[in-house]
C-alpha cells in the first residue's frame, strides 16, 4: 500500500483518513469499482467520479440508487453530502450506477457511451422480470443482445456457446426441451443480424420501446 497508509473500516466504508472514505458502486456489468471521496463530497461529485471511469458525458440521464434501511431501491440525492445521506438512510455503504431517466427516442442520446449504457439496464431489467414483454419478443431481444454482445452468427463454428449465456427473463420458468427449443429461436434470430454499426443502439431502442 502506497506510503505505508493503513486502512481502518467504520460502518464498512473503507476510511483514508479523518477527511476521506472510499465507497463501492456497482456498474450495470455487474463490475464494482470504488471511489475515494471527501466526507463533505457529495453525490453529483460522486456520479461524476463514475461516469469519468466510463468516459460519460451525458451524465444527466444517470443516478446512483441504494437500499434503504427497509430494503426499498432510493435514489442519491446528488446535491447532499453523500456519505452522511448513506449513513442516515442506507442499509449499507454500497451504491449503484443506473439510468434515472428515459427519453423517448435513441436518437436523443448523443454518445455512444450513453447508449450503450442504456442498454445494458434495459437488457439488465429484461432478465431480471422488471420489464415485461412476450416470449417472442423475448427472442427477438435475446437474438439482437447475442448480436450486439459476440458479433456476428458466422463467427462461430455452432450456437453451443448459448447455452451458457442468459437469454431468458430469471422467472421465465422453462422445461429443458422448452428451453433448448427458444435457444435455437434464438440462434436463428442471430442469424438474421449482421454487424451494423448501431446494433447496440437499436436494441436499446426496442428493449424499452419495442418498435
Amino acid at each position: 500500500m502506497p506510503f505505508g497508509l493503513k486502512l481502518r473500516r467504520t460502518r464498512r466504508y473503507n476510511v483514508l483518513s479523518k477527511n476521506c472514505f472510499v465507497t463501492r458502486i456497482r456498474l450495470l456489468d455487474s463490475n464494482v469499482i470504488e471511489c475515494t471521496l471527501s466526507v463533505e463530497s457529495t453525490g453529483q461529485e460522486c456520479l461524476e467520479a463514475v461516469a469519468q471511469r466510463l468516459e460519460l458525458r451525458e451524465t444527466h440521464y444517470f443516478g446512483l440508487w441504494f437500499l434503504s434501511k427497509s430494503q426499498q431501491a432510493r435514489w442519491v440525492e446528488l446535491e447532499k453530502p453523500l456519505k452522511k445521506h448513506l449513513d442516515k438512510f442506507a442499509n449499507e455503504p454500497l451504491l449503484f450506477f443506473g439510468v434515472m431517466f428515459y427519453v423517448p427516442n435513441v436518437s436523443w442520446l448523443q454518445q455512444e457511451a450513453t447508449r450503450y449504457q442504456y442498454y445494458l439496464q434495459v437488457k439488465k431489467d429484461v432478465l431480471e422480470g422488471r420489464l415485461r414483454c412476450t416470449l417472442d419478443q423475448v427472442i427477438r431481444l435475446a437474438g439482437l443482445a447475442v448480436q450486439a454482445d459476440f458479433g456476428d452468427y458466422n463467427q462461430f463454428d455452432s450456437q453451443d456457446f448459448l447455452r451458457e449465456y442468459v437469454l431468458f427473463p430469471m422467472d421465465l420458468a422453462l422445461e429443458e426441451a422448452v428451453l433448448e427449443e427458444l435457444t435455437q429461436k434464438v440462434a436463428q434470430e442471430h442469424k438474421a443480424h449482421r454487424t451494423i454499426m448501431g446494433t447496440v443502439y437499436t436494441l436499446a431502442f426496442s428493449l424499452w420501446g419495442f418498435s
